[in-house]
């Protein structure tokens, strides 16, 4: 049975989302799903640290 609820804890914004807008991020180790918010601001800086 999977989990009814329809939030979803993100981690690393320290709120919770609907789990439809969660994303897993790329290029870790480790699988780490965030919320559609804290994965775009991720990806931005991570953008802006391989242009500098």
């Amino acid at each position: 049975m999977s989990n009814l609820n329809p939030l979803k804890y993100c981690f690393h914004g320290q709120h919770s989302s609907p789990r439809s807008k969660f994303r897993t991020l790329p290029g870790v180790k480790q699988t780490r799903e965030v919320c559609a918010a804290c994965y775009d601001k991720i990806m931005a800086e991570r953008k802006q640290k391989k242009a500098a």
